[in-house]
């Protein structure tokens, strides 16, 4: 009888659990970098340590964060609702620093779920990992890459989502919106700041996107979207596709292309491709982003190409890698930069030191090298 009573409660337990509200909280003291020492072989440069504030190389390493990051995360869901807000502390006294959200409150949306598993509206700010259904990063554990973060929605606004569940199908129609934290703008126009502006000016900010995929063979996805910043009326729209392969067992490939410089007042026709996959040998991961670009500037074209492997070797408590990159361009006289970074990880703790050397082929230009201890670790 006791028995037959205490399967009844555990039954009951999981039967309100089914039709309860979700909650989560979490905190992640996350992609936070200080570095124990850096330098460059620059007659007469220092040796410097400290918090990282971007790596004083060639500009071709993706470098982030700047500093220290801790991330508070709260989300609720039921049913009809819900409500995502995530909040930056970085550097200083952990303090807000950037009001264009970088730091303080990234994300502060509600959903509403008008027609449960087919439509939805999403209502407020978006910015970092906010609502990134159509964007693409690589899978690089730290130097993640994307191409220029085609896909993404950010800023204040709104976004309807049609995705029928089971479907495949999801598409998108975004529309950012002023700040409503600005004071409001006598004339009405956005690039005086203010919290309302023209409707012309609003209307260049749609973002419409949509994908399908076809379980256990391809996702093919497209979209138009402005490039993202929390400014209006922005040139520099790109019109974008997208086919990732899903059919091999344990690989990952995906190809995107973007399009953009059409709508500037001199006209441009600017293009970028980015190749990238990852192939899980287990413990052996491989991972590889290939850039090949063409933009012109002032009448002048520049053709530009880098790719970044990475090696990952698991070895359960801890993992081995291997970060490589090279990038040049047709320019005469740039040369190749170059970069490598052999690092160990403490897979417990998010804890990662590596040694990071960035050179150029080109006669005469300085080497520099950096060892950053990397702390990605949260619940």
């Amino acid at each position: 009888m006791k028995k037959a009573v205490v399967l009844g409660m555990i039954l009951l337990a999981l039967g309100c659990m089914a039709y309860a509200d979700a909650t989560t909280v979490g905190l992640d003291f996350g992609r936070t970098q200080i570095n124990i020492a850096s330098g460059s072989s620059a007659s007469g440069s220092e040796i410097m340590s400290g918090w990282q504030a971007g790596f004083t190389g060639y500009g071709n390493i993706p470098v982030w964060p700047p500093g220290q990051r801790i991330d508070f995360q709260f989300a609720y869901s039921n049913d009809h609702t819900a409500f995502n807000v995530t909040y930056y502390m970085m550097n200083g006294q952990l303090a807000p620093l950037d009001s264009e959200g970088s730091a303080g409150i990234v994300n502060l949306y509600g959903t509403l779920k008008l027609m449960p598993d087919m439509f939805k509206v999403l209502v407020g700010e978006f910015n970092g990992d906010g609502w990134d259904d159509f964007r693409m990063d690589s899978a690089h554990p730290i130097h993640d890459m994307s191409n220029n973060n085609v896909g993404r929605f950010q800023g204040w606004g709104a976004i309807g989502v049609l995705q029928p569940k089971d479907s495949g199908f999801e598409a998108m129609f975004g529309w950012q919106t002023t700040d409503p934290g600005l004071p409001l703008s006598p004339d009405g126009d956005a690039t005086n700041g203010g919290a309302v502006a023209t409707f012309a000016e609003t209307a260049t900010n749609i973002n419409v996107a949509a994908s399908y995929t076809v379980p256990n063979m391809i996702k093919i996805s497209a979209g138009s979207q402005p490039d993202i910043g929390l400014a209006l009326n922005r040139a520099n729209r790109n019109i974008w596709g997208r086919a990732q392969l899903l059919m091999v067992p344990n690989l990952t490939l995906g190809a995107d292309v973007r399009y953009w410089g059409f709508d500037q007042a001199t006209k441009v026709n600017n293009i970028n491709a980015d190749v990238q996959g990852v192939y899980d040998m287990k413990p052996l991961t491989i991972i590889w982003v290939a850039f090949l670009g063409s933009q012109e500037t002032l009448g002048v074209k520049v053709m530009s190409w880098s790719v970044y492997p990475e090696l990952i070797y698991n070895m359960g408590a801890i993992s081995l890698g291997l970060y490589g990159g090279l990038a040049g361009n047709d320019q005469s006289g740039s040369g190749i930069v170059y970069t490598i970074e052999p690092y160990v990880k403490l897979n417990d703790f998010g804890l990662r030191v590596s040694f990071q050397y960035e050179g150029n082929s080109a006669s005469g230009m300085p080497s520099y090298w950096q060892i950053p201890v990397l702390i990605d670790w949260g619940f």
